[in-house]
């Protein structure tokens, strides 16, 4: 739950227990999330839409929390291969995705940046929900 110093984050853990393309599906299945809108309003009335998310969740944000995964379980250069692969498998994504090695975590190195929040494109892959 975000308090009145910071905002939630999600995080994403790897064990390399699952394929490459399981954990793909999974970071996007966060997009999928961040795009569901719900519809508001008694039926035959005028509603409105509003994000799931943001309404049942995350109340204090604008924007989608940041995604943070993190690749553990096997040698440090196939968990580099993994990194690399998952960012060709996101490209195009429309939330903001963050992935690291644990091994590079450690040492204190930056987290790479393999996907951007950008709500207008989510809405559009997510129209709104047709009213009652």
């Amino acid at each position: 739950m975000p308090t009145e110093t910071s905002e939630v984050r999600l995080f994403e853990l790897d064990n390399g227990t699952m394929s490459q393309a399981r954990l793909a599906m999974e970071v996007w299945d966060y997009e999928r999330y961040a795009g569901h809108r719900v519809w508001e309003g008694v039926r035959g009335t005028i509603g409105r839409t509003y994000p799931f998310w943001q309404r049942h969740r995350y109340t204090r944000s604008e924007s989608f929390p940041l995604l943070y995964a993190v690749l553990a379980g096997k040698e440090e250069h196939l968990l580099d291969n993994r990194r690399q692969a998952l960012a060709a498998d996101v490209k195009g994504i429309a939330v903001a995705v963050w992935v690291n090695t644990l091994p590079r975590l450690k040492r204190g190195e930056p987290w790479y940046e393999i996907g951007v929040d950008d709500p207008d494109r989510r809405h559009r892959r997510y129209p709104e929900p047709v009213g009652r």
